[in-house]
């Protein structure tokens, strides 16, 4: 029987539980109570000796008081009160946080070059602390990080506080701020020395955006890593101020390279409803030799259209934005009752302004063609042409390949003579835009257009592949590739001088990587603007893969339900 006894007396003590609450605060100031109140670790758990929760309790309220100081309440008080049944302990604290100090000096002096810099200047009006507003400490400590990340990123590498003091007065709730940062004077880039090059120094030089003697600045060495990894020429990039061996306020910089494989191939199948089942080999020397210069070769051999190019790429005066290329290209088609082969060389210019590109290009094309039982044709056309693109965009952190938001608009103009080396003359222009704007985390709108025209007193001398088209994953969903335009007597597609297309797009975030989408295209092509727009709707599914959206689309032309739904699968980005 006294076993049994105290069996039951040890049951009963396991039993007797900790319970800790609180009140009289919320949000942010709650969260953090709950991460200095130590005693909420045994809340739930069974009770210590009460004399251990009374030692926690008091030091609890002593921990709530410091968990409110960094938020400005200096006088806040605690009541304590604890409570005991036969299972239970509670502890409840009561907390009336009191008055809140405020700052009510603010006092930040620079000592060095950095007071008259005009980063410096920009910098003071995003200072987050102001005289008169409530004391967080988290931003006074957030002006000392604003200062010191400035100082490293422009290159004060003596920078440091000789005075940094908050000092709170308890009597009247104020706070005040000292801090003195001598900054000392901004450093230089000194010698650029590169290692292990397998291209010309004075190639790689051309990269740079600073010679030595220029005010230093980080962005400028990230901006080059950048740069030279993405230029496909190196397999790895360092690229390191040596602080350690700076002098006279110059800091050597160094830049380590390997080289990358120089010559890459590629072959594998694919399928795309435009092109049908394709075999794709291609060849590519990332350097030709020690100026930088590549070649790029492409054949792929599909059911409905064989391409194949060789395209000679020289580096600008800035590789990373300008280039030369040099293009010829053979596009082989048999497709809808269009025969055609187009020969085509080119030279292009191309240039990059951050989110604008432009691109001259001088085009001479021959193209031998049919329409259905017609005769066959050939027409000739030197073709110069400028195409302006503005892109901005918000990419998806997770995913560098997805765009969260954002917009791409496009402008191409070209024309020929009849007079130099073409068969007609004509002038065409051709706009585009699209657009992705993200309402919440799953819902999303897309939307695109094409507009374009064409002004020429000799259409039938007009090449295909200089006409307009509309139909395909790209344009109308719901019809076949270059399905919709003009037709000649045997209903066979023609193309036209004019293009509309529209779409709009929803898609929604149904699991990690998924979506699915509701569309509806409009569009055709026409030898006038009267012609009659077309439309389509349809649903499709999106794997937001690491390469990009992989998107399988099924739509049906509204006016004409006789015709089956279409299947559309396309890879690619959404601008």
């Amino acid at each position: 029987m006294l076993a049994s006894a105290t069996d039951a007396q040890s049951q009963e003590q396991t039993e007797t539980v900790l319970e800790v609450s609180y009140s009289g605060v919320g949000g942010e100031l709650a969260s953090n109570v709950e991460s200095y109140l130590g005693i909420l670790e045994y809340s739930g758990e069974p009770a210590p000796s009460i004399f251990r929760v009374r030692f926690l309790a008091r030091r609890g309220a002593e921990e709530i008081k410091q968990a409110l100081r960094p938020f400005g309440y200096y006088h806040t008080e605690v009541e304590t009160e604890i409570n005991e049944t036969d299972n239970k302990v509670s502890v409840n604290y009561t907390i009336a946080v009191g008055q809140r100090t405020l700052v009510r000096t603010l006092d930040i002096k620079i000592d060095g070059g950095l007071t008259n810099d005009d980063a410096y200047q920009q910098l003071q009006r995003r200072f987050p602390v102001k005289i008169g507003e409530p004391l967080l400490h988290a931003d006074y400590e957030k002006i000392k990080s604003m200062l010191r990340n400035l100082a490293a990123e422009r290159g004060y590498y003596d920078a440091r506080f000789t005075e940094q003091k908050l000092q709170v007065e308890l009597s009247d709730a104020s706070a005040h701020i000292f801090l003195t940062y001598a900054s000392g004077e901004r450093f230089r880039f000194g010698e650029v020395t590169i290692c292990c090059n397998h291209l010309s120094s004075e190639f790689i030089e051309r990269y740079f955006q600073f010679e030595e003697g220029d005010l230093f600045h980080t962005r400028d060495l990230l901006d080059l890593q950048i740069a030279l990894a993405g230029s496909d020429y190196f397999d790895s990039v360092e690229v390191a101020p040596l602080w350690q061996e700076a002098k006279a306020e110059e800091v050597p910089v160094s830049i380590r390279v390997t080289p990358n494989q120089r010559d890459f191939y590629q072959i594998g199948p694919g399928y795309g409803t435009d092109t049908g089942a394709r075999l794709t080999l291609g060849f590519d020397r990332r350097w030709v030799n020690d100026r930088g210069h590549r070649l790029s070769s492409l054949l792929r051999l599909s059911q409905l259209q064989s391409t194949g190019f060789v395209d000679y790429i020289i580096p600008g005066k800035d590789p990373a934005r300008d280039q030369y290329s040099l293009t010829g290209e053979v596009i082989d088609r048999s497709y809808e009752e269009l025969d055609s082969t187009l020969y085509r060389t080119s030279i292009r210019d191309t240039r990059h302004y951050d989110t604008w590109q432009r691109s001259y290009q001088l085009s001479y094309l021959r193209e031998d063609f049919r329409f259905g039982s017609a005769i066959r044709e050939t027409s000739s056309f030197l073709v110069p042409s400028a195409e302006v693109s503005y892109v901005s965009s918000n990419l998806d952190p997770s995913n560098r390949n997805l765009v969260d938001s954002g917009f791409r608009l496009s402008a191409r103009l070209q024309g020929a003579s009849d007079s130099a080396l073409s068969s007609a003359s004509f002038v065409s222009l051709t706009l585009s835009g699209k657009a992705v704007y993200s309402i919440n985390q799953h819902w999303r709108l897309l939307a695109r257009a094409e507009l374009g025209g064409m002004s020429t007193d000799e259409f039938d001398e007009i090449s295909p592949s200089l006409r307009f088209f509309a139909g395909g994953d790209h344009s109308v969903r719901g019809y076949a590739y270059q399905q919709l335009g003009p037709t000649n007597a045997e209903g066979v597609v023609v193309g036209g001088r004019y293009l509309g297309v529209a779409s709009a797009e929803i898609d929604y975030l149904v699991a990690p990587n998924w979506r699915v989408a509701l569309f509806t295209d409009f569009g055709n092509s026409g030898l006038d603007w009267s012609m009659t727009w077309k439309q389509t709707y349809g649903v499709g599914v999106r794997w937001l893969s690491p390469i990009g959206p992989v998107r399988l689309d099924v739509a049906q032309a509204v006016d004409e339900p006789d015709k089956p739904w279409r299947l559309h699968l396309t890879i690619g980005p959404d601008l």
